[in-house]
């Protein structure tokens, strides 16, 4: 039997700056959001911030858009 040892091609990894974050339709908070991610993740832009870019994505995938806990 021979083993395998080493990788037989190459890897990707993904990188989540580049995987817009897909907001709600018509959610002002969404797209505030996603404004904002977009300002952050573009290399070179005064605004770049890899981690700020991450932060957004976050919060918009986890916008509740109504559902969850009520106040």
């Amino acid at each position: 039997m021979n083993p395998i040892t080493a990788l037989t091609g190459p890897v990707f990894l993904t990188d989540p700056l580049f995987d817009p974050p897909e907001p709600a339709p018509d959610c002002d908070v969404c797209g505030a959001l996603l404004e904002q991610w977009r300002r952050a993740s573009v290399v070179g832009a005064p605004e770049y911030d890899p981690s700020r870019a991450s932060d957004f994505a976050v919060e918009i995938r986890r916008h509740p858009h109504g559902k969850g806990r009520r106040t």
